[in-house]
């Protein structure tokens, strides 16, 4: 006699585990769960799927019963991991005949997505990881002592064409060779990409 199929649901403990994938920080890990469940929402309604919520909610279980039951995903991964799950439910989707299925070429232009979320996701990141290095050079230059900081920002001062003979009056001004002056900004330099470094690496690990 068969039995009968159990039927998982997602529990606090489970919930918890799959909120763990994306960062060891609850609020951050938060954060990120709402933008991916926002993504793969995103993703079913472009399909034009008749009930984009409920695949987005059977997306989301499907990957934390895995979890639960021992799948290891690198947290790096859990993205795309997230979209090859809501690739393969859309396919049950579209060979279940008792489904309704709209195709995003017969919807009026009103109802068409805006934008595409993989896009989205790709360029909200690269204006994060933008700001970020700008708010940590920032921070790397004020740390520097007030004599590094001006000979840096005078020597990088102006346009490619006028840079020569200003670096050239900045050695005679401080009674050095160029070629000294030069060397005294490649250490600056060091400094500084060591001090980006650094910064950037803890803003990672947050």
């Amino acid at each position: 006699m068969p039995t009968e199929k159990r039927i998982w649901s997602l529990t606090e403990e489970a919930f918890k585990r799959l909120l763990a994938q994306f960062d060891p920080d609850a609020e951050v890990a938060a954060e990120k769960y709402e933008l991916m469940r926002a993504e793969i929402l995103k993703l079913f309604e472009c399909r034009g799927c008749a009930s984009p919520l409920d695949l987005a909610d059977e997306t989301i279980n499907r990957v934390a019963r895995r979890i639960a039951e021992g799948q290891q995903i690198p947290r790096e991964s859990i993205r795309a991991y997230f979209y090859g799950v809501a690739r393969n439910l859309m396919r049950e989707h579209l060979r279940n005949p008792e489904r309704e299925w709209t195709s995003i070429e017969t919807l009026p232009p009103s109802d068409h997505p805006a934008e595409d979320p993989e896009q989205t996701q790709s360029e909200r990141l690269e204006r994060y990881s933008l700001e970020r290095r700008l708010e940590c050079l920032e921070s790397c230059v004020e740390k520097l002592p007030t004599n590094m900081r001006d000979l840096a920002i005078s020597y990088y001062k102006g346009r490619e064409k006028t840079r020569i003979e200003n670096r050239r009056r900045m050695a005679i001004s401080l009674g050095v060779p160029l070629n000294t002056l030069r060397i005294r900004l490649h250490r600056i330099r060091e400094r500084l990409e060591k001090c980006l470094f650094d910064c950037l690496r803890g803003s990672a690990e947050r």
